[in-house]
């Protein structure tokens, strides 16, 4: 009886550990398909390039489309990293979740590059919410191997997604700020 409930235990904490892992990757990326809606479908997407270039220039700075497109209440900065993410998460001031937007909707913070990476080689992942605390928006941060970023809802003003090396110094620099403040 001894044997069996060891066996039973050692089980227990293999699949216990097993869903903790699963749940906390599946936290960090995109796991399932994103719906587009229709209208953002037919103004940016299935175009030749320069005329899905041009569709971006008409609508940078359009409010319908700057990110994230909702009032925001909260910023929370995670640590893209395995089981830590979120027990290293830091909630953003007022004045840096201000900055954080302005950086993300100037597209002269973005080149027209792009490049093809994963998120799980993001440092960083930021977090919007609401009033009602409901996730309105999230950012993926690949900063030191390849400047890009991936950003539920898409914004025009992030063109393809590839930050130049102004963005890049203003996101770092204010990352280094947020880190700084905990």
């Amino acid at each position: 009886m001894r044997i069996l409930t060891k066996i039973l235990i050692i089980v227990a904490v293999i699949v216990s550990i097993g869903i903790l892992i699963i749940a906390d990757i599946s936290d960090r990326n995109i796991y399932y398909s994103i719906h587009t809606p229709k209208e953002e479908f037919e103004t940016f997407q299935f175009k030749p390039i320069d005329e899905k270039i041009k569709a971006y220039k008409e609508n940078f700075g359009n409010p319908k489309w700057k990110f994230p497109r909702e009032k925001v209440e909260k910023v929370i900065l995670y640590e893209n990293k395995l089981f830590i993410s979120r027990l290293t998460s830091i909630k953003l001031e007022e004045y840096e979740i201000n900055k954080v937007i302005e950086i993300l909707n100037d597209p002269n913070n973005f080149d027209w590059s792009e490049t093809t990476w994963s998120l799980k080689e993001a440092e960083y992942i930021l977090r919007f919410f609401n009033s009602e605390n409901k996730k309105i928006g999230e950012i993926w941060l690949c900063l030191n191997d390849c400047g890009m970023t991936k950003s539920l809802p898409f914004s025009p003003n992030m063109k393809f997604g590839g930050l130049n090396e102004q963005g890049k110094k203003r996101i770092m620099e204010i990352l280094k700020i947020i880190k700084k403040s905990t």
